[in-house]
């Protein structure tokens, strides 16, 4: 090859990479695609994963069996003290749960590779990325991706007991009934905070509000459950009524129970009482890291605030409901669910921001003829995964479209499914708007 020919190769080359550059440097091009990062919530997550393996465990024990049950919601970098003393007031038997979060440099499945971790650009110049597919609408030329991360979360469990007898048999017991140092899969779904501000940026492309002119949410999570590969859920934040969004994924925790022990008891003049059981168990799981919106158009945001001082993990569980759970008539269908945590044992909330305008119509139709709701309605509410009875343990004003919870624990989660009779209520819309 002669010189001049190597000349003329090398800057072709040359030029190939700079165009290259170009391509792939998108924002230099204002009529390709953009993107925005936004960060979610992990301690979200973490909590839906603590209030889950709380649960597990404590169905694992005899009904009612602990008298006392603590949470221990701050992030704590050490294992449980030795001495029980901070729970001495507590009626025994007693359990406490308290989580600590692993650093990224503990061993985990997949740790050092592309999959978990952020390693190079976004996208690769030959195309390839390692986000995960979200949310697609290609009518209004944008989508959203995220990174997934894998994280541990090791949670300290102390179980305390009046006499000895007591500890000795279920140490014996959870020596027999669990693996202990043996990792195990349980499946369940957790949720990834979804940010306020990429849901307004979506809404605005769309031309869809996040929430109505009555403060109605329904149209939006309907379009949103349209386009996403996963199912969105919401959650109604008690008395404050601030609608939080979330990405709804199943996920097997792989789970270790290790480290069981037991002391001999404190000491209290010539006797001892408090005996201790002790172990931790490791939950290692997929969470997400940052999401990303691919737009053409990316509007002016307002980046998220967060409170630099709080350090809680709340312990918020995660429903996983199946249609058999439900015991549904024939002709009728979940429309829609919902979950919330109370603050208050007998708080109140409002549930006609989950209906739309036909059921509205129908609700209106039945009040003014003095006609019974349930022809066309039937509200179900669940704590915690199993389900909770009208009267008991909550009520419900169909008049104005409220439920009041009766004397409920404010840890808990609950999830609130409005289920209709979908026949029925399209054959009385076309009668009240005298349609075909």
């Amino acid at each position: 090859m002669f010189l001049y020919e190597r000349i003329k190769l090398e800057k072709e080359e040359e030029e190939k990479f700079n165009n290259l550059i170009d391509i792939t440097n998108r924002s230099l091009l204002p009529d390709d695609t953009k993107y925005i990062s936004m960060m979610t919530s992990s301690s979200h997550t973490y909590g839906n994963a603590l209030a889950f393996i709380q649960k597990w465990l404590m169905e694992r024990f005899p009904t009612n069996m602990f008298r006392s049950i603590h949470i221990n919601s701050k992030i704590a970098y050490r294992q449980l003290k030795s001495t029980p003393h901070e729970y001495v007031k507590r009626v025994r038997p007693l359990i406490v749960f308290k989580p600590r979060v692993a650093d990224r440099d503990d061993d985990k499945f997949l740790k050092n590779t592309s999959f978990i971790e952020r390693q190079t650009d976004l996208y690769s110049t030959w195309g390839l990325t390692n986000l995960q597919p979200f949310f697609e609408d290609p009518e209004n030329n944008f989508s959203i991706k995220f990174q997934m991360n894998r994280v541990v979360m090791n949670v300290d469990v102390l179980l305390s007991f009046g006499t000895l007898m007591q500890q000795l048999d279920f140490y014996n017991y959870i020596d027999n009934a669990f693996r202990i140092n043996h990792p195990f899969f349980l499946s369940t779904h957790l949720e990834s905070l979804i940010p306020q501000e990429m849901l307004d940026v979506i809404a605005k492309a769309v031309n869809i509000p996040v929430f109505d002119s009555n403060n109605r949410t329904y149209e939006f999570l309907t379009y949103v459950n349209g386009k996403s590969k996963f199912p969105i859920t919401y959650k109604l934040q008690g008395s404050t009524q601030n609608l939080e969004f979330f990405r709804y994924y199943p996920v097997n925790i792989e789970t270790t129970i290790m480290d069981l022990n037991k002391d001999d008891g404190d000491r209290n003049g010539l006797t001892n009482n408090n005996y201790n059981i002790t172990f931790t168990i490791k939950l290692e799981f997929n969470t997400t890291g940052f999401y990303y919106l691919f737009a053409n158009n990316i509007y002016d945001i307002k980046l998220p605030e967060f409170d630099p001082d709080s350090s809680d993990l709340i312990p918020i569980y995660t429903d996983v409901i199946l249609k058999e759970d439900l015991h549904l008539k024939e002709g009728w269908s979940l429309f829609n669910r919902g979950t919330c945590k109370i603050e208050e044992p007998n708080e109140e909330l409002d549930f006609d921001q989950m209906l739309n305008a036909s059921i509205r119509a129908a609700f209106d139709y039945h009040k003014e003829n003095g006609l019974f709701y349930n022809e066309f309605i039937d509200i179900k509410i669940r704590r915690q995964g199993k389900l909770i009875h009208e009267g008991t343990d909550y009520t419900i004003d169909y008049d104005n479209k409220k439920i009041k919870f009766i004397n409920q624990n404010t840890y808990y989660t609950f999830s609130i499914m409005i289920c209709l009779n979908v026949g029925y209520i399209n054959d009385l819309v076309k009668a009240i708007y005298k349609l075909k």
